[in-house]
C-alpha cells in the first residue's frame, strides 16, 4: 500500500487499447506518407544532370564552404602562453635545493663544533674561528654524513668532490650561487621555453654556469637544480589557438545557393560541391519509394509501441478507459493532419503544441507530457522527408518540438481559464524560440542574426497558434467525447448552478456541509496530487441526492430528528437512498462522468454506521443489505479524497471540544477507519499520502479555528 497502487488491465481492455493504439499508428503514418520526398535521382560526382534542379531553400554549399574555412584555419599559427604556475614551481625548486645546501652547511658546522666540545675545546672558541674553507672536509665527513646530506638535498648521486666543494662555503656563498642561478634561468623563464626548446635552454644556461664557475664541482652543484626542475613554461594554448582558428573561419564567407537558384542545369556534369548540395536538398539516392516508405513506418510503428508500452504500463487507468484513450489517439491525428499542410508550407511551423495543450485540458498532465513527446518525434518526420529522419533538421524539430509541447503542458497552471492557453501557447513559443537559437548558435561555426529572428518568430508563432486552436477547438472536442475539462468544472462550481441553488434554498445544511467538505477536498488533493478543481466541484455535488427528503439529514433538521422514532432498516434505506437519487439528479441535469463517479462512491460500501449499530442494539438482523451503501469503493484519487473529507467534516462537527488536538485525532482516526474497512483498497492511494492528507485536513481545521483577540468593547461587555 505504500507505493502507488495501479489498476490491472483486463485482456479485454489491454486488446481493445492495442487494437485503438494500432489504427491511430496506420491512420498517422498514411498522413505522414503525404509528406513523403517527391522525386530522386541517382546522380554521381562526373555524372550528366538528367535535369535543371533549383534549391528549395537557401543551401549552403558545404565542401566550397568547407573548403574556405579549412584554408583559413591552416593560415593561423600555433598559440602559446607562458604558464606561471610552471615558472613558479620552476623557481621554487631550484630555491629549495640551495636552501638544502645551506641547511648542509649549517649542520656541517654543528657537527664540527660538536666535535671539538667532545675534544676538549671550548665551544665558544671553536664557534669564533670556525672557517669551512680551512677544514679537511674529507677527513671529517663521514660515509654517514654523506648519505644524509645525498638526502637532504634530493642528489642521491652527488659525488663525493661536490660535497666536500660545498661544505667548504658559507651560507653568503651559497647565498650569491643561488641568485645567480635564478637570475640566469629567470632570463629563459621569461622568454619562455616551448618543450622543444627545453633541452637547448638547459645547455645555454650550463654554458652559463661554466663560464661564471671554473670549479666542476660547483658547476655540477649550481646546474643539478636546473637539470632537474627547468620545465617548458611556455605551453601550447589549445583555446586560443582553436580561437584564433574560429576566428578565421567567421571570416570566411559562406558560399550559397539562394531560394530557386538554378543548382545544376540540365546536361552540366555534376560536381562534388553540386552533388552535396543534391544530397542537402533530399533529390538524390535510387530506391526512395521503398527505403523511404517502409523507413517512415517502422519509425512511425516503433514510436506508437513505445507510447502504447508506457500507457499500458504507467497510465493502466488512461488506456483502460476508452472514451480517454479515443481522445488521445484523435488529437495525435488531427494534429498530424494540421501538421501535413503546415510541413509543406515551412517546416518550422510546429503543431505539436496543440495537441499537448489539448492533452493537458481533455485528459491529464502526466498524460499530455508522453504525448508531447510522441507528437514531437512525428514532427520531426513530417518536417524532414527531404533530408531524413537522422538529419539535423529532424533532429532540430525534435528539441525544438519536444522543448515547446513540455513547456505549454508544464506552464498551463490554470487550464480552467481559456486566457492561460494563449499563456501556456506564448510559452511554449518562448521555449522553442529559445532551442532554435540554441540549435543555430551550435549547429555551425557561424550565425546569422536575421535567420535566428526568423526562427524564433516562427517558433512563437506556432505556440500562439496553438494556443488558438486549442481555445477554438475545446467546446468541440468537450462536446463530442463529454469530458469535464477544467473550464467545465469552473462553470460547474458557480452557486447559481440549478443543483447548487436548490441546495442553498432545500437543504441549506446540506450545502454548507459540501462547501466545508470541498474546502477540506481541495486542499487535501494538492497534499496528494489529485486533482484539487475536480475534487471542490464533486464536494459541491456529492450530497445532491439528499434534496430528496432532505429533512431526514441531520444538517438539515431543526425541530427533532425524525429518525429518533423510525425503525432502524428504514432510516437506514432512506440515508442510503440519496446515493442513487444523486445519480439520477447527476445524469439528468448531465453532470460530467468523473463527477457523477465521486457521487456514487463517496460513501463507498460500507455500513450506515449508526443505524447499524441501533439495529444491533435492538436484536435486528444486521445482515440485511439495507444497512450498506449501495455504491462501490472509490476507484480514484479525487473519488477517495472526497469520501474521506465527508467523513472528516461530519466527524469534526460531531466534537465536543473542537481543539486541534482533538480534531488532529479525530482525522487520524476516520482514515485509519476508512483504511482498515478496505475502502481505499481501488484507489491509487499510499500509507505516505493518507498521512499528507490527515496534513492536509488538520491544517485546514488549524486556519479555521484560530484565535481571536477580544476588541475593548467586546471586553468591557464580558466584564
Amino acid at each position: 500500500m505504500d507505493a502507488q497502487k495501479k489498476k490491472a488491465l483486463s485482456k479485454r481492455q489491454r486488446a481493445a487499447a492495442v487494437i485503438i493504439i494500432a489504427v491511430t499508428m496506420l491512420i498517422t503514418y498514411a498522413l505522414i506518407a503525404l509528406a513523403a520526398t517527391p522525386a530522386r535521382y541517382n546522380i554521381e560526382a562526373g555524372d550528366v544532370s538528367p535535369a535543371t534542379i533549383t534549391a528549395p531553400r537557401e543551401i549552403v554549399d558545404k565542401v566550397s564552404t568547407e573548403e574556405a574555412v579549412a584554408k583559413a584555419k591552416a593560415a593561423v599559427s600555433p598559440v602559446y602562453r607562458i604558464d606561471e604556475s610552471v615558472t613558479a614551481s620552476v623557481e621554487q625548486g631550484i630555491s629549495g635545493f640551495f636552501d638544502s645546501l645551506d641547511n648542509v652547511a649549517q649542520f656541517l658546522k654543528k657537527e664540527y663544533v660538536k666535535a671539538g666540545v667532545e675534544a676538549g675545546g671550548e665551544q665558544s672558541e671553536i664557534e669564533k674561528n670556525y672557517d669551512a674553507s680551512k677544514i679537511e672536509w674529507e677527513k671529517f665527513i663521514t660515509p654517514e654524513m654523506k648519505s644524509r646530506i645525498r638526502i637532504v638535498t634530493g642528489d642521491l648521486l652527488m659525488p663525493d668532490s661536490a660535497i666536500f666543494a660545498i661544505a667548504a662555503k658559507d651560507s653568503g656563498f651559497i647565498s650569491s650561487l643561488k641568485g645567480n642561478i635564478l637570475g640566469v634561468t629567470a632570463i629563459s623563464l621569461d622568454g619562455g621555453i616551448i618543450q622543444q626548446r627545453l633541452q637547448a635552454e638547459k645547455d645555454g644556461i650550463k654554458r652559463e654556469i661554466a663560464n661564471m664557475y671554473s670549479d666542476p664541482d660547483l658547476q655540477y652543484i649550481a646546474f643539478y637544480p636546473v637539470g632537474k626542475y627547468l620545465q617548458a613554461n611556455m605551453l601550447y594554448d589549445a583555446e586560443a589557438t582553436n580561437a584564433a582558428m574560429e576566428e578565421a573561419a567567421q571570416s570566411v564567407q559562406q558560399v550559397k545557393y539562394k531560394a530557386n537558384q538554378t543548382v545544376v542545369t540540365e546536361g552540366e556534369v555534376v560536381s562534388k560541391a553540386q552533388l552535396e548540395v543534391l544530397k542537402e536538398i533530399g533529390i538524390v539516392g535510387t530506391d526512395e519509394d521503398k527505403t523511404l516508405y517502409v523507413g517512415m513506418f517502422l519509425f512511425t510503428a516503433t514510436a506508437f509501441i513505445l507510447y502504447a508500452m508506457y500507457l499500458l504500463q504507467f497510465e493502466g487507468d488512461t488506456a483502460a478507459e476508452t472514451r480517454k484513450l479515443m481522445m488521445l489517439c484523435t488529437i495525435i491525428i488531427v494534429t498530424v493532419a494540421i501538421a501535413v499542410p503546415l510541413a509543406r508550407l515551412d517546416n518550422r511551423l510546429i503543431p505539436a503544441y496543440f495537441g499537448s495543450m489539448l492533452a493537458c485540458v481533455l485528459v491529464s498532465r502526466r498524460s499530455a507530457v508522453a504525448l508531447s513527446v510522441l507528437l514531437s518525434f512525428l514532427a520531426a518526420a513530417l518536417c524532414s522527408p527531404q533530408s531524413g529522419l537522422m538529419s539535423v533538421t529532424a533532429l532540430r524539430t525534435l528539441l525544438i518540438a519536444c522543448a515547446g509541447s513540455l513547456a505549454s503542458v508544464f506552464s498551463l497552471y490554470r487550464p480552467g481559464y481559456r486566457a492561460s492557453l494563449i499563456y501556456s501557447g506564448l510559452v511554449a513559443g518562448a521555449a522553442g524560440a529559445a532551442l532554435a537559437v540554441v540549435c543555430d548558435m551550435t549547429g555551425a561555426s557561424w550565425v546569422s542574426t536575421d535567420a535566428v529572428l526568423i526562427d524564433c518568430a516562427f517558433a512563437l508563432g506556432s505556440g500562439l497558434l496553438g494556443g488558438v486552436l486549442a481555445i477554438g477547438t475545446q467546446p468541440l472536442w468537450e462536446a463530442a467525447f463529454k469530458v469535464s475539462t477544467p473550464a467545465k468544472l469552473v462553470e460547474l462550481s458557480d452557486p447559481n448552478h440549478p443543483l447548487l441553488k436548490r441546495l442553498i434554498v432545500e437543504a441549506p445544511g446540506t450545502y454548507y456541509h459540501s462547501v466545508l467538505t470541498a474546502n477540506l477536498a481541495e486542499a487535501g488533493a494538492d497534499a496528494v496530487g489529485a486533482d484539487a478543481l475536480l475534487c471542490r466541484v464533486g464536494a459541491y455535488y456529492h450530497d445532491i441526492g439528499k434534496l430528496k427528503d432532505p429533512g431526514f439529514f441531520k444538517e438539515n433538521q431543526k425541530n427533532g430528528n425524525p429518525h429518533d422514532t423510525m425503525d432502524p432498516r428504514e432510516s437506514a434505506k432512506i440515508i442510503t437512498q440519496h446515493l442513487t437519487y444523486g445519480a439520477e439528479l447527476a445524469k439528468k441535469y448531465k453532470l460530467p462522468r468523473e463527477v457523477q463517479k465521486i457521487i456514487t462512491q463517496h460513501h463507498g460500501d460500507a455500513t450506515v454506521p449508526y443505524f447499524f449499530h441501533r439495529a444491533k442494539e435492538a436484536g435486528l438482523p444486521t445482515e440485511d443489505p439495507v444497512f450498506w451503501y449501495k455504491g462501490t469503493k472509490p476507484s480514484t484519487k479525487e473519488s477517495a479524497v472526497v469520501m474521506l473529507a465527508d467523513c472528516v467534516e461530519a466527524a469534526v462537527k460531531s466534537l465536543d471540544d473542537q481543539g486541534i488536538e482533538n480534531i488532529k485525532d479525530m482525522v487520524s482516526s476516520i482514515i485509519r477507519i476508512k483504511y482498515n474497512e478496505g475502502q481505499l483498497d481501488d484507489c491509487p492511494l499510499g500509507r505516505k499520502e493518507l498521512n499528507a492528507l490527515a496534513k492536509a485536513f488538520t491544517g485546514v481545521y488549524e486556519g479555521a479555528f484560530h484565535e481571536r483577540i477580544k476588541y475593548p468593547q467586546q471586553e468591557a461587555t464580558d466584564a
